[in-house]
């Protein structure tokens, strides 16, 4: 069994030092720029030394989040901060957006890079392009099953490619990558994909078919936290996740503070040293769940329902979405007079003195606390000391919870970097060799050395007193795992020189990894590849994309003079549906069909895409393209916005693929579009930069559904195939702007949401971009509209309809 890197969140310098000294083996952190946690206190490259510096003198490493999208003005700037970062000595950094990735790979090849969970590398076809783009390490998405992590963690390391998983922490509702709804929701400017995410999954919603909340699971109102999971906790699976090879198991909490990192991170470390040694047990189990439940939780638990494979109804946190703390008994009786409560409780660890509890009605707080003095006999605890106006507030048969639990390292168990030591006699003096034994510091030398003493009458030091004293390194970042004597020789110092002795070679140790961090490291760029991709432009230079995104809502012919047709794979072999294709490539002879693909999508998936491919090549032939995805696999033709190609960088590389369709970032307004176009307007260019013109837009893709949640031989989403989604108001939300549509995929229990684009692509733009000589597809996408609406919208495109101020044609 491989022992792996345990890998903490360090939002800033004082979690750094809490999670290092509770045992992590590495931690990952943000700058002040391109990072996805841009509202952490984060670091500059200023006090990045001192996080270096500290960290490694422990033996533990430091990885950098550039995990956002970057700019075309900002791609440079990002490219030098990288450079500088890796200059002062950083382990490797975390990227998402893959024009920097594949300019860092190219130009900067020394600078080690891992793949952010942010990159979706979902598919098993993944690992060619990881490899090619020089990745080190890939972050698995959360929603793996163990056995699709297992099948991945084969084929990466066959490319000699790391594995990392999250392992504990929050989860997103979202496929991560793929959310746009803080960038949608509301003002816009708080988005996911660069840094700065509101959260909106985390409020109160209501479930909405067309003026009506949805009835389900024998309620007649569906509302409340419809999108908040609980936090994720893979205590369960670590052996497993071990037994597999996985090389970096990750904690998720930027954002939190020490005390969480010390809790969290010990709680693991324990639990990791527990099954490496084979010292792990169901006690030892409860324990660590325990402290992580009072750490932080929401809804009373936490959740493993992707990595075991199943769904299950309870994913979701419930309305209690702030730290649930860990339920610890009932109140069975309160004594005004006394000051005091009775709790009944068969939790092996009652709170102590200072810890708080919390006292609730069902879900609602009662009462909260510190705890100041508690009696503990076998079940029964009796808490004293409480204030009256609180004893007033309680009654028997509430419940009480452990919100706090203060964790302590002490100093013996500090990380420290394991070190070996021999003394040894050379002429008249006595010297210290010391060396590190493990970690990317492994072999690093230093010593130091005391003159023999003349002691008079006293005795030489015996080598075990001396071996005491040289141990005595508490105070420095090292620890003796192994000290001997070369020889036999009487060690006539005093306890004076050994101690002096000791103090210079962990000194000079500290000087030589210092000095180690950075070198051999370059700041030189590589020229980069001179290979040249010949492509051709397509015959015509602007062409029409009509998208169904849910043919359950079209009751009407598919046909509408478009060019090109895009149809969700997961539908198009519903009942029906093949005939309206039919239908449509009868009555449109030049017409092309394309088949979309889920955001990212599970094994389990792979045999129904299959199928939906053959089904449409059957039905189309050789006017069937392909594939539009999230990322280029056989089969593809297109990429969609998930490929988030936010600036030129990203396109020219997805560019280089051959591939016919390129959608970009939802997020680029059309000032940034347009100097992207600019950008590379002097290239040979293939494929169609596919521009929205209308219609609603992936605001979130998720592997849940909240009309089903989940629920054992759910039908909710056959029973009701248009439904919406709209915050919970005090008042009847009655319009259907207020809202985005849910878009379900009957057996395979996955939604996709869909709101209102906020940069929508105008007439004029699409006549500048292809007077620069790129070729343009104007895309139109349609929820419900009946066919003659359809028609119109397409209509009035084709015609390159523009009022005198160049604004959109048409209005969605």
């Amino acid at each position: 069994m491989k022992k792996p890197e345990l890998l903490a969140p360090a939002g800033s310098m004082n979690m750094l030092r809490a999670a290092i000294d509770a045992g992590a083996d590495a931690v990952y952190l943000g700058l002040d720029q391109y990072n996805a946690r841009m509202h952490a206190e984060n670091f500059t490259l200023e006090t990045l030394r001192e996080a270096l510096d500290y960290a490694h003198l422990r033996n533990s490493k430091v990885y950098i989040t550039l995990n956002t999208l970057i700019d075309d003005d900002e791609m440079m700037d990002a490219v030098e901060l990288a450079l500088a970062a890796y200059m002062k000595g950083v382990d490797a950094f975390l990227v998402q957006d893959k024009g920097l990735a594949s300019y860092l790979a190219e130009h900067l090849p020394q600078i080690p890079l891992h793949a952010s969970t942010q990159m979706n590398v979902f598919s098993l076809s993944h690992s060619e392009e990881m490899k090619k783009l020089g990745m080190k390490r890939v972050v698995l998405p959360r929603e793996l099953s163990m056995d699709e992590i297992r099948a991945r963690a084969e084929l990466f390391h066959d490319n000699d490619i790391e594995v990392e998983v999250f392992v504990h922490g929050a989860m997103c509702v979202c496929y991560s990558g793929l959310c746009l709804f803080s960038a949608m929701n509301k003002s816009g400017s708080r988005s996911g994909n660069r840094g700065s995410c509101a959260q909106p999954c985390r409020q109160s919603y209501q479930l909405w078919e067309g003026n009506r909340e949805v009835a389900a699971s024998g309620k007649p109102i569906r509302s409340g936290k419809l999108l908040s999971p609980k936090d994720q906790s893979a205590l369960p699976y670590l052996r497993e996740l071990m037994d597999l090879g996985v090389d970096s198991l990750k904690i998720e909490g930027r954002m939190r503070d020490e005390q969480y990192v010390t809790a969290v991170v010990s709680a693991y470390r324990k639990m990791i040293d527990a099954i490496y040694e084979n010292k792990d047990s169901k006690e030892v189990l409860e324990q660590v769940r325990n402290d992580l439940l009072i750490t932080f939780n929401r809804g009373g638990s936490f959740t493993t329902q992707y990595l075991q494979g199943r769904k299950g109804p309870d994913y979701l946190s419930g309305e209690y979405v702030g730290k649930y703390g860990l339920y610890w008994g009932d109140i069975i009786s309160v004594s005004a007079k006394a000051g005091t409560i009775s709790v009944r409780s068969f939790l092996p660890d009652p709170p102590q003195k200072g810890d708080f509890l919390s006292i609730r009605d069902k879900e609602e707080e009662i009462a909260s606390f510190p705890l100041g003095k508690i009696d503990v006999e076998r079940d029964m605890s009796v808490v004293k000391g409480l204030h009256p106006d609180a004893i007033a507030k309680l009654s028997r048969g509430m419940s009480v919870y452990r919100m706090s639990k203060k964790i302590e390292i002490p100093r013996e168990k500090l990380r420290r970097t394991p070190i070996c030591g021999t003394l040894r006699q050379d002429g008249d003096m006595i010297v210290l060799d010391v060396m590190v034994k493990e970690g990317a510091f492994a072999g690093v030398k230093a010593s130091s050395s005391a003159e023999i003493q003349d002691l008079g009458d006293s005795e030489p030091l015996t080598w075990e007193r001396t071996k005491e004293q040289l141990q005595k390194t508490g105070q420095t970042p090292f620890a003796f795992s192994d000290l001997k004597k070369d020889g036999d020789f009487p060690i006539a110092l005093r306890i004076s020189n050994i101690n002096a002795m000791r103090r210079d070679a962990m000194a000079f140790l500290a000087e030589k990894i210092l000095e180690r961090q950075t070198l051999g490291r370059s700041e030189k760029y590589a020229s980069g590849s001179e290979e040249t991709i010949s492509s051709e432009k397509p015959e015509k230079m602007h062409v029409v994309i009509a998208e169904y995104i849910d043919m359950r809502r079209i009751t009407s012919g598919y046909a509408c003079g478009a060019d090109i047709y895009v149809f969700p794979a997961l539908q198009i072999g519903q009942a029906g549906r093949i005939s309206y294709i039919n239908e449509l490539l009868n009555s449109e002879p030049q017409a092309k069909i394309a088949l979309r693909l889920p955001g990212a999508y599970k094994d389990d998936m792979i045999d129904a895409v299959s199928k939906a491919g053959k089904l449409a090549s059957t039905h189309a032939g050789e006017r069937f393209l392909g594939f539009f995805g999230t990322n280029a696999s056989e089969g593809t033709v297109g990429l969609t916005s998930g490929a988030n190609i936010y600036n030129h960088f990203t396109y020219m590389y997805e560019e280089a693929k051959a591939l016919d369709f390129l959608y970009l970032s939802y997020e680029l307004t059309q000032d940034q579009i347009r100097k992207l176009a600019m950008d590379i307007s002097g290239e040979e260019l293939h494929a169609y930069m596919c521009l929205h013109r209308y219609g609603p837009i992936e605001w979130m893709q998720s592997e849940f559904c909240p009309l089903g949640r989940h629920q054992a031989h759910c039908t909710v989403c056959r029973d009701h195939p248009e439904t919406s989604i709209g915050e919970k108001t005090s008042e009847k939300n009655d319009h259907h702007d207020d809202r985005v549509d849910v878009v379900c995929y009957p057996g395979f229990c996955r939604a996709d949401l869909f709101g209102n684009a906020r940069n929508t692509v105008s007439a004029e733009t699409v006549s500048e971009i292809l007077r620069m000589g790129v070729p343009a597809a104007s895309v139109v996408r349609f929820m419900n509209e009946d066919q003659d609406e359809r028609r119109m919208i397409v209509d009035a495109l084709l015609d390159d309809d523009t009022d005198d101020e160049g604004e959109e044609w048409y209005e969605y």
